[in-house]
């Protein structure tokens, strides 16, 4: 059986730029727009020099044109054919305008970082990652889903004050997708919070501090809640960094075991299978909806029922065929073949 491992590496931002809900905000996406007074349709007339253009609006984005809709609306259609963008923005354009300068932001738990560059401390094929190539997203088209994903991890700011990093608070995201690769070891690449891995949703108020925060991101695989924690030898960042992901996969996964008692881990829904004994203390209830049994079989192959109640209330107990398999009498025992019952009696 392979050892399992968790290859890591770093982003260093020396080069980079981190575009968040509160970082970079009016510097990710830029176009020029006509917008009518009353409407929440706007048709992009143009893209601006600099800046990712059109080609980049996805729905979720957060969109603001400081005469129109001063205060940020969500993008709910996009027409990349007709150029025609949906907000909800309530009572739509504040006036009429065109080619109106707009800004479109990412949405709150997504990062896109610019020209992010590779580090790895002895990288090489034998010691991956080499580089990005080793790398992808789990939404890229060539991700492998036998692999691993990857995560990145970094120091958290308030999204007040995005150039701040908070000392001793991280935060950890999936890699998503890589929006361009510009070489082997330095590409654009999109991270994302979630809703589902407690280790990896995004504190209301924080996100991930901007590159004026920080010099360099933790980059891993990551294994449900779990990244990997190294020396700051091995990465480009310093010991905390390092151990960054112990601080939030450790404590909430601590925290689902502790908080059995208190309801949150349990009541328990959904399948599970148990291999080994258990033993319950206190009263147990078995509840059957319509298509569900209480079934116990032999775990002999191949498998037979030996006992059953369906939801109706109706127990059923294997039938034996003869005199096939008839189990030696005990008292208070009960059992059937195909014509007859049996019951232990002194």
């Amino acid at each position: 059986m392979a050892i399992p491992q968790l290859n890591f590496a770093s982003i260093d931002l020396s080069s980079a730029k981190i575009y968040s809900t509160s970082s970079n905000t009016n510097g990710f996406l830029r176009v020029r727009a006509t917008y009518n007074a009353g409407s929440n349709e706007i048709t992009v007339t143009d893209d601006v020099a600099g800046y990712f253009g059109s080609g980049s609006i996805e729905v979720g984005y957060r969109l603001r044109s400081p005469s129109e809709f001063s205060t940020p609306v969500v993008i709910t259609q996009w027409n990349s054919g007709t150029k025609v963008i949906t907000v909800d923005g309530g009572g739509g354009a504040a006036q009429s305008g065109t080619n109106q300068l707009t800004f479109i932001a990412l949405p709150a738990g997504k990062i896109f970082i610019e020209s992010a560059s590779f580090a790895k401390v002895g990288g090489n094929s034998t010691n991956p990652p080499q580089n990005f190539n080793d790398v992808t997203g789990s939404l890229d088209a060539n991700y492998d889903s036998d692999e691993l994903p990857w995560g990145v991890a970094g120091i958290l700011a308030s999204t007040a004050s995005a150039n701040t990093g908070l000392t001793g608070m991280y935060g950890q995201y999936q890699l998503t997708s890589f929006e361009r690769r510009n070489s082997s070891l330095e590409a654009n690449i999109f991270l994302s919070a979630s809703d589902t891995i407690p280790a990896f949703k995004e504190r209301v108020g924080y996100s991930l501090g901007s590159e004026q925060a920080q010099s360099a991101l933790l980059l891993t695989e990551r294994s449900g809640s779990f990244m990997t924690i190294a020396s700051d030898g091995d990465i480009s960042g310093n010991q905390a960094l390092g151990l960054s992901t112990y601080q939030t996969a450790v404590a909430s996964t601590i925290a689902a075991f502790t908080s059995a008692s208190g309801g949150n881990a349990f009541p328990y829904t959904g399948s599970a299978q148990i291999t080994g004994s258990l033993g319950v203390t206190g009263s147990v209830d078995t509840l059957l909806n319509a298509s569900e049994n209480f079934l116990i079989k032999n775990a002999t192959v191949p498998t037979q029922s030996l006992f059953k109640v369906d939801n109706e209330g109706v127990a059923v107990f294997r039938a034996r065929e003869g005199e096939d398999g008839i189990p030696s009498a005990i008292v208070g025992g009960l059992y059937f073949t195909t014509s007859s019952a049996f019951i232990g009696i002194d």
